[in-house]
């Protein structure tokens, strides 16, 4: 596959001698490369991305112009779009030599430095690290302010409060395809629980219109990060980027970086950490006149987006899983049993959570 990735640079883009390139492994979805170029007696280095085929081109206009937006508006923590030689964002390529089938979106971006410290399931999570992930998102969503998408950009996966009733029809399917493996079984043990849970949590009109939207990263975890140090340098992978609740962001941001995977706690958050990250992101919020701070309708419905931002990362386990040739079912029985002691535990706890958003 590098060789095909340096072919297809090597056609599209401009950008001196290739002297260097691996893969870089870790992601769900799409595949990259980080290549290293000498042009004018200067190395720089690239980040190569081939999107998945599924991926949509109104999906990668929508996140080429976001990056755009979020780099001229300050926000200097995400990778730019390297042009290529007609001046697009992106080109869309069948490898030499491939069928038509395997065409896919090709994109150079800015190779972002720092450390990758952690993955999205990475639970010994420095606080100092954790209170800068809470200040660089509500960096993100203050840069993020007053972005116009393009025509014909936008993300194909509805918004939130209209994806959750959608699901009642995806597991309706995947009970059909279920078979005799230990994911299957659980999935369908617990499959109405999860549909009422999404009925219990869904904001309605009118409230639902008074809720702060904005750009938001739809996959703010710690795994998407870069560190220097105890600070926050680098923020990757928003092909999933969307304009949608800013308080669904916050609330995906405490399911990855509060959550309890072992030990007698597991399938919970940190509430602690909550706290935490939920003062440190409102506080700075505060540095600005838009967004405002948290508004006290958000504060209230923080238990019901947790519960959502919950019942999304479960949504992807089981989707991925039936999606998958050869799922490894211990693996994502991990995934699953987490997210269910969890939607539990946040339907317990819904008071606490509540109070703990309005005393801050």
């Amino acid at each position: 596959m590098i060789h095909t990735a340096a072919n297809i640079v090597a056609k599209h883009y401009a950008l001196g001698e290739l002297i260097d390139a691996k893969e870089i492994h870790g992601g769900y979805c799409n595949r990259s490369f980080g290549f290293v170029f000498e042009k004018s007696d200067q190395r720089i280095k690239y980040l190569v991305r081939r999107y998945n085929q599924k991926a949509a081109e109104k999906e990668i206009k929508f996140e080429h112009a976001l990056v755009r937006h979020l780099k001229k508006n300050g926000f200097d923590k995400v990778a730019g779009v390297i042009p290529n030689k007609t001046g697009g964002s992106y080109v869309y390529e069948t490898p030499s030599g491939k069928s038509p089938m395997d065409k896919a979106f090709w994109a150079v971006f800015e190779f972002l430095e720092g450390e990758d410290r952690y993955t999205w399931i990475d639970t010994h999570i420095a606080l100092e690290d954790m209170i800068s992930a809470a200040k660089v998102l509500a960096q993100l969503h203050i840069a993020g302010q007053d972005f116009h998408k393009p025509p014909d950009a936008d993300r194909v996966q509805l918004k939130i409060m209209d994806f959750l009733p959608t699901f009642r029809q995806v597991y309706a399917e995947f009970t059909h395809r279920a078979g005799s493996r230990k994911f299957d079984q659980t999935f369908l043990n617990h499959r109405e629980a999860i549909l009422k849970t999404i009925d219990r949590n869904l904001v309605q009109e009118p409230d639902l219109f008074k809720l702060h939207q904005l750009p938001i990263h739809c996959d703010y975890h710690q795994g998407n990060l870069k560190y220097q140090g105890a600070n926050v340098i680098g923020v990757f992978d928003l092909d999933w980027s969307k304009v949608d609740l800013r308080l669904f962001d916050l609330a995906l941001a405490l399911v990855y970086f509060c959550a309890v995977w072992n030990g007698q706690l597991a399938g919970s958050l940190d509430l602690a950490k909550l706290k935490l990250f939920f003062k440190t992101y409102n506080n700075g919020c505060k540095e600005t006149a838009d967004p405002v701070p948290l508004t006290t309708l958000e504060k209230k419905y923080l238990p019901c987006l947790l519960a959502s931002a919950n019942l999304y990362v479960l949504h992807w386990t089981i989707v991925d899983f039936y999606c998958l040739e050869n799922p490894d079912d211990a693996e994502y029985m991990k995934y699953l049993r987490h997210g269910l002691n969890l939607m539990g535990w946040i339907e317990s706890q819904k008071d606490h959570i509540a109070k703990i958003s309005y005393e801050n």
